[in-house]
């Protein structure tokens, strides 16, 4: 045994499922008995992601999954059936998953268990794959080179699965009957295969945690040594995503969805290393142990986790993978409290038993089911190998106040655990990250005050909504999300019934620095932003909330806002204002609880409300948020729980006035806060701290608002009379796809910049032996990219102005030859007001095209002396494809791929040009 536990380890489960862990091995059997009497169906297809595929074409909810259903699939949301070859083609991608699982699953019942029908089911899947593999193309992918799938991750869990189902029979089989089939499935699938995805490093992503474990299982497979081996100490490896993925308190750094996913991949690679004899650093191990109990200790109250960053929204716990999650981390520390107590709700028994849908389980690449009682039969395969044979008495316990210091989120929590506020100030996230630091979520049992919804589709327009610093209870600057930043701890302690956090982010905007502050009450909660900047800004606080607000009249207005798809306001709609006065706070009334906060604003602020999408799947909802002038301000909220806020002033502090005649009188002292309490003529006070030391808020940006060239480059000098500034564009130039450059022709290009008249010229040369332009279409059926990505045409980028303040002006422009003349078709985009249109024509040449664009400078503002930025991408398509195959790139391409680039061009990729004169 070489990949997951020996052989000795393996023959002590046999005597665990022989006795404790006797049921869960019965259920496991009784879900393959349907199996082992039937052909085995691989489809001949690859999967294919399009943005109808797998959704409801109603209300966009994902389709269920049935393995035995191909044809015929339905909304378990509204239950309509649909059944074309687009649905078809994304059922393609969970089957092959589910019986990749199911190959592993039957070869873990017979490791233990013996049943000769298991083994020969997992050797027929195992056999079917070694003569079908290569036959899949590796083509037209969305995100890595990959045959059965449309990404490379995918094909890493798959390619997993079925070698820990080899290693599993070669282990308990004689050599004679495993060795034919284990050469086939070598030679045609994990060499293969293995070679393929090492071809695509994805750096830090949770995908890439997979990629690295597949690549460790099929070293051992093969028999080559890991140790020093790239997916253990790359710079992409195992324990650099232990080191830096992971972070100090245990949490994955891409937020708690993505926590759950990539910490099953970590597991694999752990496991593996262990097995190989590998030590690992005892502090990275810590860390990882540490992350089997992190997603329970941040749960919201009805037993959900966070629909933090790129999210599914309100996803319960109580599926049976998290049992196997906590499990997992009680067999390695078997005396955590905090994993024995989620057990002890998840096997609480406290809600009804519904399908766990183990039986349609897509491996690793989950699908959420709804709440279930559980016991521990309903766990999977690797609970089979790994679970303790019985575990020590359950004892429920409630969650408390928390602060995950490496993440970035505070949680107080009160009415033991049933109300829940959490500040979400530190690690931006990266790629799944949403800007949207010192954003807050309350919630009371199962009721959401502020609520974050997470993330639908990646393949739906919606997601730049979801994406948007105003789709969540955080601030904005000026109309514009926030740029990509890390936030700071100031403080944070929590006494029982009074505790607070602080923290604070700059550079959301520039010159500009954010604070919010929460205070918990036994029975209420003070919520305060306040900004300074160097200028004056605006800045918006968002409250998506089921309310109304009290006293205040409402009149139809459309607010202004940035131009940016992912500034969020081109999404809204129903928008209206309403004035307030500093004297007169607003009061939002809370419909679903009866809840109230009253919102005070110093100076002269407006209230907007406006509809835009609620949670995916869910329809439009309804939010507010008010808008405030000035170098600096404060608004403040307090939140009543239970109505026993009778009033409240806000001066230079806060006062609360209870039910019980007695009063609150809050003070803050910067590193401190002060609570007054006075009764009856008594007073007494409490102070809080919990001061972080030299405390600097930010870290780098991680994606800024503004486009700024590297420091060291000189900008090109165009101007009247000037020659072009010409550039070729080669292989070093190249974003390639499953094919190389060189596979891809060697397509080349010339681009040429210059000042005529009083316009601004780019004439592109473009050199392939295969042009095809696509026809003009609608919108885009693949994704939420311009259709006109997938063609040949020329991409211009244009940052204008200084990347100071106001922010610099981005245009961004897709342009396609049209044949049967010299037309061009233009699609534009601009961070502003909308982008001046070019004057474009094309030729056609025996070796490819020319393109002239002419953009008047007097429509850019551009004069003599003026400074600008340029970017310049041609796209690379071919007839045979429907996803374009590269995208040559002015700024170089550094060894990287096409795939996700789409119509937006990293900040260094544009290079810095100067107009002498015109």
């Amino acid at each position: 045994m070489t990949v997951l536990l020996d052989s000795g380890q393996l023959a002590l489960r046999g005597e665990a499922v022989a006795g404790p862990l006797g049921d869960l091995r019965r259920s496991l059997a009784r879900d393959l008995e349907p199996l082992l009497a039937g052909d085995i169906f691989v489809p001949r297809e690859k999967a294919r992601m399009t943005r109808r595929g797998g959704r409801c074409e109603v209300d966009g909810t994902l389709l269920a999954f049935d393995p035995h259903s191909p044809r015929v699939h339905r909304c378990p949301s509204c239950g309509r059936v649909f059944d074309d070859d687009t649905h078809y083609r994304w059922w393609v991608m969970g089957y092959q998953l589910w019986l990749a699982e199911r190959a592993v699953h039957a070869a873990s019942l017979f490791a233990v268990a013996g049943d000769v029908r298991h083994r020969d089911f997992a050797a027929s899947v195992l056999d079917t794959y070694a003569r079908r593999y290569l036959d899949y193309p590796n083509a037209d992918n969305v995100l890595g080179p990959t045959r059965v799938f449309f990404s490379t991750y995918l094909e890493s869990i798959w390619l997993l699965q079925l070698i820990v189902a080899l290693d599993l029979l070669e282990a308990t089989t004689p050599s004679g009957w495993h060795r034919e089939l284990g050469a086939r499935a070598r030679d045609r699938v994990i060499e293969p295969g293995a070679a393929l995805i090492a071809g695509y490093d994805e750096g830090s992503s949770n995908r890439q945690v997979w990629n690295n474990a597949a690549l460790l299982a099929a070293a051992r497979s093969l028999g080559r040594p890991i140790a020093g081996s790239a997916p253990l100490v790359g710079p992409s490896g195992l324990i650099v995503h232990l080191t830096s993925g992971l972070l100090s308190d245990g949490t994955w750094y891409e937020g708690e969805n993505y926590h759950l996913f990539a910490h099953r991949g970590l597991w694999y690679g752990v496991t593996i290393a262990e097995a190989a004899g590998v030590t690992l650093d005892r502090g990275l191990i810590a860390r990882f142990d540490e992350a089997f109990a992190t997603p329970f200790m941040t749960a919201l109250p009805d037993f959900t986790f966070p629909s933090r960053r790129d999210s599914q929204y309100a996803v319960s716990l109580r599926q049976w993978r998290f049992a196997e999650l906590a499990e997992l981390g009680l067999a390695r520390r078997a005396d955590d409290a905090r994993l024995l107590g989620a057990l002890a709700t998840l096997y609480d028994g406290s809600v009804d038993r519904h399908r766990t849908d183990r039986d349609r389980s897509t491996a690793e690449a989950e699908r959420n089911t709804p709440p279930t009682s559980l016991d521990r039969s309903d766990l999977g395969w690797r609970s089979l190998l790994f679970a303790l044979p019985s575990i020590p008495p359950l004892r429920a316990s409630a969650p408390t106040s928390v602060l995950m210091e490496g993440q970035g989120l505070a949680i107080l929590r009160r009415e033991h655990g049933n109300l829940y506020a959490a500040l979400d100030y530190g690690h931006s996230g990266a790629g799944h990250g949403h800007p949207d630091r010192l954003n807050v979520i309350i919630a009371r049992g199962h009721d959401r005050w502020l609520d974050d919804v997470g993330t639908g589709s990646y393949v739906d327009p919606s997601l730049h909504w979801y994406r948007s610093t105003l789709a969540h209870n955080a601030p904005l600057v000026d109309g514009r999300s926030q740029a990509r930043v890390h936030g700071t701890l100031v403080a944070y302690e929590d006494q029982g019934t009074t505790g607070w956090v602080r923290a604070r982010v700059d550079g959301v905007a520039p010159g500009v620095r954010l604070q919010r502050t929460l205070v918990a009450m036994h029975t209420y909660l003070i919520d305060e932003v306040t900004w300074e900047a160097d200028r004056e800004v605006q800045v918006d606080l968002p409250f998506h909330v089921d309310a109304s607000l009290q006293g205040v009249e409402w009149t139809p207005a459309v607010p202004d806002g940035g131009a940016a798809i992912e500034d969020g306001f081109s999404f809204l709609t129903d928008t209206a204002v309403a004035s307030s006065s500093p004297d007169s706070p607003a009061t939002v009334l809370v419909r679903a609880t009866g809840a109230e906060g009253r919102v005070f604003v110093e100076g002269p602020h407006r209230w907007w409300r406006a509809t835009s999408y609620g949670a995916p799947g869910a329809g439009s909802r309804r939010f507010h948020f008010v808008r405030a002038p000035g170098m600096r301000g404060r608004i403040t909220t307090v939140w009543d729980f239970a109505g026993t806020v009778r009033g409240v002033v806000v001066d230079s502090g806060v006062r609360v006035a209870l039910a019980d005649g007695s009063t609150h009188e809050h003070t803050d002292y910067n590193a401190r806060w002060q609570v007054a309490f006075e009764m009856n003529g008594a007073r007494r006070t409490i102070d809080l701290g919990g001061a972080v030391r030299n405390a600097t808020a930010g870290g780098s940006s991680e994606r800024g608002g503004t486009v700024t060239p590297p420091p060291q480059q000189v900008a090109h000098v165009i101007g009247r009379g000037r020659k072009p500034v010409a550039f070729d564009l080669v292989e070093t130039n190249y974003w390639r796809s499953e094919l190389s450059w060189v596979e891809a022709g060697k397509p080349t290009a010339t681009v040429a910049v210059s000042v005529d008249g009083r316009a601004l010229v780019l004439d592109v040369t473009v050199r392939k032996p295969d042009v095809y332009f696509a026809p003009r279409r609608d919108s885009n059926p693949l994704d939420n990219e311009p259709d006109d990505i997938n063609s040949d045409g020329v991409q211009l980028h244009l940052v204008l102005g200084e990347a100071q303040t106001p922010p610099a002006r981005e245009l961004a422009y897709v342009l396609v030859p049209e044949l049967g003349g010299t037309a061009v078709r233009v699609a534009s985009r601009s961070s502003g007001a909308p982008a001046p249109l070019p004057t474009a024509t094309w030729t056609s040449a025996s070796d490819g095209y020319s393109l002239r664009a002419a953009l008047s400078l007097d429509d850019l503002a551009l004069a003599a002396g003026s400074r600008f930025l340029l970017g310049v991408v041609v796209n690379d398509m071919s007839a045979d494809r429907e996803r374009r195959r590269g995208q040559l790139v002015l700024g170089g391409s550094r060894g990287e791929f096409v795939y996700l680039r789409g119509d937006r061009l990293p900040a260094d990729r544009h290079l810095p040009f100067v107009i002498a004169d015109v």
